[in-house]
């Protein structure tokens, strides 16, 4: 059974899938937003299923149709699609096994009889799906289970992806670790022009960036964030020299006002600032 797409078949997904959202009024820079909002993604990961890059499970691809009413099967590739009804229908479900329970997809099929002896049996319990293994009698209403799809869970796909920008690359590497080990996929930049190219054709759901880069402040890649197909992604400015006076206190503070950043002094407690970040990735 095909439970997720390959690249070229991705592609096609997402083609259609940008197809969908913009007969329903969706706008371009607001897809990658409305499709992370239906499949809980995060930005960067929304970014590149919506561009073919990343593949699309049967479940994935049955939420989008779903949230703006339309057959499932317009979005599959013709070989992918279910359309044998004796399959069953497919339902969001809960797998029990014992005292786990696991996320599933399950085809369910017709109400099972007092008699019935199958593997599997899907009920309705607080209006949520739940297959179990079968046991025993069956004591109330019970469905046929067709087919069970559990996804494995990509954590490195799913980690919120965040630039680390700093010339000082002791500090940059303490912190991209300190991201990696804390729930984040971190990505360390030691020069503004290298941050500022794979800003051109990558996305980052936040960025952590020191201030002074030699002569220069950051001002401007801040602002290439804010122009950026993310430009809510939350920007956090690091400096360790509003007490030297190499950075400029009014400076900073209109950065503050217009781009909306938040700034820490170096050395940065970092527990704190990536608490303060898991919170501002919560409310985007």
């Amino acid at each position: 059974m095909v439970t997720e797409t390959s690249s070229s078949e991705s592609l096609a997904v997402a083609e259609r899938v940008r197809e969908l959202m913009s007969r329903h009024g969706i706008g371009k820079r607001q897809q990658t937003a409305e499709l992370c909002r239906i499949l809980d993604l995060s930005f960067s990961q929304g970014h590149r299923k919506l561009r073919g890059n990343s593949p699309w499970t049967l479940a994935q691809i049955r939420r989008v149709a779903d949230a703006f009413d339309e057959p499932a099967l317009q979005l599959f590739d013709a070989k992918n699609a279910d359309s044998d009804d004796t399959e069953g229908t497919a339902h969001d479900a809960v797998f029990k096994l014992g005292s786990v329970e696991i996320p599933c997809m399950a085809w369910v099929g017709a109400a099972l009889d007092a008699g019935s002896r199958p593997d599997f049996i899907a009920q309705k319990v607080n209006n949520h799906w739940l297959v179990t293994k079968h046991e025993g009698v069956l004591l109330q209403a019970a469905f046929d289970v067709h087919k069970i799809e559990i996804q494995p869970r990509r954590a490195d796909m799913e980690k919120p992806v965040i630039a680390v920008v700093d010339d000082d690359q002791a500090s940059a590497d303490n912190l991209h670790d300190y991201l990696e080990r804390t729930g984040f996929t971190a990505i360390a930049f030691y020069h503004l022009d290298a941050f500022l190219e794979a800003l051109q054709t990558q996305v980052f759901d936040a960025v952590v960036i020191d201030w002074l880069f030699g002569a220069h402040t950051s001002a401007g890649a801040i602002r290439a964030v804010r122009e950026s197909d993310n430009p809510d992604a939350p920007v956090f400015v690091l400096t360790g020299e509003l007490t030297t006076g190499k950075a400029s206190e009014s400076e900073i503070s209109q950065v503050i006002r217009d781009y909306n950043v938040a700034c820490f002094e170096k050395p940065a407690r970092l527990a704190i600032l990536v608490a303060d970040l898991s919170k501002r990735l919560l409310r985007t």
